[in-house]
C-alpha cells in the first residue's frame, strides 16, 4: 500500500497537553517543516476538520474525551514521552497512539515519527476494510452455495456454467452476486431472468 502524504499546507497538527517548553521545541520544528499546529489542553473542544495526526504529551494528558473524539475519526495519535519505558509505551498504546516520539525534539524525529504514525494508520484502516469485506463475503457465502444449487436443480447445469449464469445476469443488471442470491432465496420476481430464457 503506497502512503498518501496528508496535506501539510492547508491541515493542521493538533498538540494535546504539551507543557510550554515541549511546545516551543515542536512549533519550532513544525515551522521548518512547513506545518501549521494547534495546542489545546484539558479536553477543550476541538474542530477535527482537516487533522491529519495529534501529538499528546504522556506526562501532561489530561484530555481523554478528545482522544476519543481523535479515535473515532482515524485521526492518526503520537505519544510524546521523555521516557521509553515499558510502562510508558504499554500507555501509550491503551491510548491509542501509533508511534512513539522521544524527548529531545528535533525536526527529524518529528517528520519521521509523523510518517510513522500516519502511515501505519492508513495500513490499518486498509486492513479494516479488507477485513469487513472479507467478513461481508463469508456471511453472503451460504447464499451463494444455495443459489448454485437452485440453477444446477432446475436447468440441470454443472457448478461452473451456474455460477457463469449468475455473473452474467449480476453485470447485465449492474447489481452485485451478493444482492441476487439474497433475491433468490426471498423468491422475488427480480431474479426471474436467471432462467435460461433470460440469459438468451
Amino acid at each position: 500500500m503506497k502512503l498518501k502524504r496528508p496535506d501539510f499546507e492547508s491541515g493542521r497538527l493538533l498538540l494535546i497537553d504539551c507543557e510550554e517548553r515541549t511546545l516551543a521545541a515542536l512549533h519550532k520544528s513544525l515551522q521548518r517543516l512547513g506545518i501549521t499546529a494547534v495546542a489545546l489542553t484539558g479536553d477543550a473542544p476541538v474542530a477535527l476538520d482537516n487533522c491529519f495526526a495529534a501529538v499528546v504529551e504522556l506526562e501532561h494528558f489530561a484530555s481523554p474525551r478528545t482522544l476519543r473524539q481523535l479515535g473515532s475519526a482515524g485521526v492518526p495519535l503520537i505519544a510524546l514521552s521523555a521516557h521509553e519505558t515499558l510502562s510508558h509505551i504499554q500507555r501509550a498504546i491503551e491510548l491509542g497512539a501509533t508511534a512513539l516520539l522521544n524527548k529531545p525534539i528535533t525536526q527529524g524525529s518529528v517528520y519521521t515519527t509523523l510518517m510513522m504514525a500516519i502511515g501505519l494508520q492508513q495500513r490499518l484502516a486498509s486492513e479494516r476494510d479488507e477485513r469487513l469485506a472479507l467478513q461481508q463475503r463469508l456471511a453472503s457465502a451460504p447464499l451463494l452455495a444455495q443459489a448454485l444449487a437452485r440453477l444446477m436443480v432446475e436447468h440441470g447445469i454443472d457448478e461452473t456454467a451456474a455460477y457463469e449464469r449468475l455473473r452474467l445476469l449480476s453485470m447485465r443488471l449492474g447489481r452485485s452476486m451478493d444482492s441476487l442470491c439474497s433475491d433468490m432465496a426471498n423468491d422475488r420476481p427480480e431474479t426471474s431472468g436467471i432462467g435460461t430464457r433470460g440469459m438468451r
